[in-house]
């Protein structure tokens, strides 16, 4: 008889050797998953500081019209969820709330303020249909928003658990962010990294930058 293969996650913070007294070493945060797949993260992920995003959008699959939607202003207390925007015909839409409120109509080419967010939607080459929608998320932007070390920014905090995110969600974590010591060989890295060419490189410069945050790695 063949055995099964069984695989075992990371445990909480399996990584993790010291941290200082209080929980001090540790923050709350949120991890963005800025890409159409739901992903799966492991806790010992080294994350970077994202860009501050209080809010973006998603275009539905099936849209008939190509048009875009601006630079998003959201108002302090706003709450952080999905918005639906739902056309109803090639220049006007509706914006709800999640619960199904409706926050106000508005028009292509005109800015859209209600509910706490201001935006407009341009028409595209393609005029848009009825049923044409999209999704705008609202993050909080506190407290700091992280998203996995890729290289293109220093490593800011190692994530403390693992979780799943939806696609193009955000989701609360705990993370370590300062005073701490912790295991390198259970730390784990975004597979943009361990993939590329100069991975030790990077995996060193993260290092490095995460002892200068005051994170140890033995």
């Amino acid at each position: 008889m063949v055995s099964p293969v069984l695989t075992e996650h990371f445990y909480t913070a399996a990584f993790l050797v010291r941290e200082a007294n209080g929980f001090l070493s540790r923050d709350r945060g949120i991890v963005l998953n800025e890409t159409s797949e739901d992903v799966s993260m492991d806790g010992g992920l080294i994350l970077s500081l994202a860009t501050p995003v209080t809010a973006d959008f998603v275009v539905s699959e099936g849209n008939t019209g190509n048009g875009t939607i601006g630079a998003i202003t959201v108002v302090a207390g706003t709450t952080p969820t999905n918005y639906g925007v739902a056309f109803t015909d090639a220049t006007d839409f509706t914006v709800t709330a999640p619960n199904g409120t409706a926050l106000g109509s508005g028009t292509t080419g005109t800015a859209f303020a209600a509910g706490g967010l201001s935006f407009t939607i341009t028409a595209g080459a393609t005029a848009f249909v009825a049923g044409d929608s999209f999704t705008i998320i609202v993050v909080p932007a506190v407290p700091a928003q992280y998203a996995p070390y890729t290289g293109g920014s220093a490593a800011a905090a190692i994530l403390y658990d693992r979780l799943y995110v939806l696609a193009d969600t955000a989701q609360h974590v705990t993370v370590i962010s300062r005073m701490a010591e912790v295991n390198g060989s259970e730390l784990r890295w975004d597979p943009s990294v361990t993939g590329a060419a100069n991975a030790a490189t990077l995996q060193a410069q993260a290092l490095a930058q995460l002892a200068a945050a005051g994170i140890v790695v033995r």
